[in-house]
């Protein structure tokens, strides 16, 4: 099998472009500027210092679900052991015996940050909860819980990886270990950067408005910067991802080489137990190696398939396991339902939410402002200064193909981005379906809880940034290119001042 699984190009395929500068299946950590060292030294540096700011800006414990991340964190390090989300039934028929079940509960201590919580009771300055918070509601003569630990059911890939630094600093105050976990997000931030500029070189090796403009628009994002600044698994996710996304498009322009195979399923398995949502990459993984082998060519893309499947099989099943024995399902989503069913509603149907546009408003506003429990929104003005060139971007993408299609069949256009070869088409149908799948994936979560965010799309930052930038680089007059890519360098770095200046200080501020 292995060596069918490293069979080399046909014939009658011609070489990838990339080969006569970067040997196939290899990466030199040194040509990961490709010539724009200056400039990628000076990206790492601002991205740093705005990390930083990121970090201490925001107070403590304010970012979304920063409180039940951290308690389960603290049962993790302090117990050895994943908390559960109770039955509700169980729990019903416990609160009946013992008004305090034995249940995971959000800690006491972060009781002042209740605010901050999903839906913990909240009254922090009412005496009667400062020493025991409440734990049960009344809600049409039935118990619920509330100030209950509610992402038990999120993989603990996250959580173990944090451990030692709970451990290191477990004679600091709680605030101090959360400003110390802050920090600690700050590298899948610069991961998921570095990522969007090696997705670049790889799609379009030779193109340095790509190479430029796309790690820009990651790093200055403002969300996918939030992300990195926070106590939580979202920023290991999306930088989890966004190496799926790169090294699935090496597997397309490389034809998917055992070796390759089994890094992308090693990959795909710890970025599942990081957060499941990562599973949505299987299913392009799958499209990739049919369409890049052929899906006539069973042999070989089944024998792919079961190079990428065993490893990430081995490295999720221990998780679904437990999930399996703890709750009977594989997700906990039942539990989570009955559990919150007293004000977590379903927000409508599929097609309504697909079509809403007060629905896709929201998760515009969210994509760029909001920043956690919804706190800063953006004004108008500056949502649609950001939208403009956005949707341009989109038009020059639909552009895009249109050139693309007629420098193929023409063969006069000089431009080599404009000239895609069968690889390349593969790859920016994969980042498209990546993008597509994503979003559909937000409206399903839609249909069943009011809380689907615009955050759950950000796994594919990498893809959404290198397609708005070829967007942006149809539309732009080829000898406007230089020009082109330091303005949208400079118009990310002035929003980001603008948001930080006129959104979050005076909110840091004011609380």
């Amino acid at each position: 099998m292995s060596a069918h699984l490293a069979e080399p190009l046909a014939a009658s395929s011609p070489p990838p472009p990339h080969s006569a500068t970067q040997p196939a299946g290899r990466f030199a950590v040194s040509r990961i500027s490709g010539g724009l060292g200056p400039f990628l030294l000076t990206l790492i540096a601002l991205y740093l210092v705005k990390q930083i700011l990121f970090v201490v800006a925001f107070p403590p414990f304010s970012g979304h679900d920063e409180v039940a991340h951290f308690s389960y964190l603290r049962t993790v390090a302090t117990e050895g052991r994943i908390p559960t989300i109770p039955d509700l039934a169980v729990w019903r028929a416990e609160v009946r015996v013992n008004r305090q079940p034995n249940v995971d509960l959000l800690p006491a201590d972060l009781y002042p940050y209740c605010r901050y919580a999903l839906y913990w009771h909240c009254e922090p300055d009412d005496p009667r909860w400062s020493k025991t918070p409440p734990y049960i509601v009344t809600y049409l003569g039935q118990y619920f819980p509330t100030g209950l630990q509610y992402v038990a059911n999120h993989p603990p890939l996250y959580y173990l990886a944090m451990t030692p630094l709970y451990w290191a600093s477990d004679e600091w105050s709680t605030n101090a270990q959360q400003y110390l976990l802050r920090f600690a997000a700050i590298p899948f931030g610069l991961i998921t950067v570095l990522l969007g500029l090696l997705l670049a070189r790889t799609l379009f090796p030779g193109d340095t408005f790509l190479a430029v403009t796309v790690p820009t628009f990651i790093a200055f994002q403002p969300q996918i910067s939030y992300e990195a600044a926070m106590v939580n698994n979202d920023i290991v996710a999306i930088a989890g991802y966004s190496l799926l996304l790169w090294l699935i498009v090496r597997g397309i322009r490389d034809r998917f080489p055992l070796r390759q195979c089994l890094v992308v399923g090693l990959v795909l398995g710890l970025a599942i137990v990081a957060k499941s949502t990562s599973l949505t990459a299987a299913p392009l993984i799958a499209g990739a190696v049919i369409a890049t082998v052929g899906w006539r060519n069973v042999k070989g893309w089944a024998g792919r398939g079961v190079a990428i499947v065993a490893p990430a099989a081995l490295v999720a099943s221990p998780w679904y396991f437990f999930l399996y024995r703890s709750y009977g399902n594989f997700d906990a989503l039942p539990q989570i339902a009955a559990v919150q069913s007293y004000w977590n509603k379903p927000e409508g149907s599929f097609r309504e939410l697909l079509f809403s546009p007060s629905f896709i408003a929201m998760r515009f506003r969210e994509t760029w402002g909001e920043f956690g429990w919804r706190v800063l929104p953006l004004d108008p003005e500056l949502l649609w200064v950001i939208a403009v060139p956005l949707v341009a971007a989109v038009c020059g993408l639909v552009r895009f193909v249109w050139l693309a299609r007629r420098s193929k069949l023409e063969r006069a256009d000089d431009d080599s981005v404009l000239r895609p070869v069968r690889w390349q088409g593969i790859a920016l149908v994969l980042l498209v379906s990546a993008c597509l799948l994503a979003y559909l994936a937000v409206v399903h979560f839609g249909t069943q809880f009011s809380l689907t965010q615009a955050r759950y799309f950000f796994p594919v930052v990498n893809a959404a940034a290198l397609l708005l930038m070829l967007g942006l680089r149809t539309i732009i007059p080829r000898r406007l290119h230089r020009f082109g890519q330091g303005a949208v360098f400079a118009a990310l770095v002035l929003l980001n001042l603008l948001i930080f200046t006129q959104y979050v200080v005076p909110y840091y501020l004011a609380t």
